[in-house]
């Protein structure tokens, strides 16, 4: 299992950002996206670290969004987003979110959610390091925070 730091490369301490709360769904696909936020997850909760996953999106501040996007999982998408208080932000995470991926359009999957809606972080890969989502959501926290 590869080991998370949560240190940039010259070995200096993350920047201090605010809290940000994520809600991730997984709106179909093979799931390995959702592993590495598990593990994603695991050391932001050992690390203390300020960016936390909630299990509800009445609580969170940005929808975080894995797979591709299927017929069945829209309405569960919409309902969480149109639940979600104040400014709200939509991050997708991995090839199958940004385009589809493997996943072409059909009569079960719509494709890339990525393709269909505004995204403020979106990050390709098939899965994604653990290590690659933070420094993606830690470099859209500091932009964010800039503004």
């Amino acid at each position: 299992m590869a080991r998370l730091h949560l240190f940039w490369p010259e070995g200096t301490p993350l920047p201090r950002l605010e809290a940000l709360d994520l809600f991730h769904i997984e709106s179909g696909g093979c799931t390995g996206c959702a592993l590495e936020l598990a593990s994603l997850s695991r050391a932001l909760l050992a690390g203390n670290h300020p960016i936390r996953f909630v299990s509800t999106p009445r609580q969170a501040g940005m929808l975080l969004l894995t797979g591709s996007l299927t017929v069945g999982m829209a309405p569960v998408v919409e309902l969480a987003w149109q639940a979600m208080p104040g400014p709200r932000v939509l991050a997708v995470v991995g090839d199958c979110a940004v385009d589809g991926g493997l996943f072409g359009g059909n009569y079960a999957v719509l494709g890339g959610v990525g393709v269909r809606a505004r995204s403020s972080v979106s990050l390709p890969g098939c899965p994604p390091a653990p290590d690659e989502i933070l420094a993606a959501l830690v470099r859209w926290q500091t932009t964010e925070g800039e503004r």
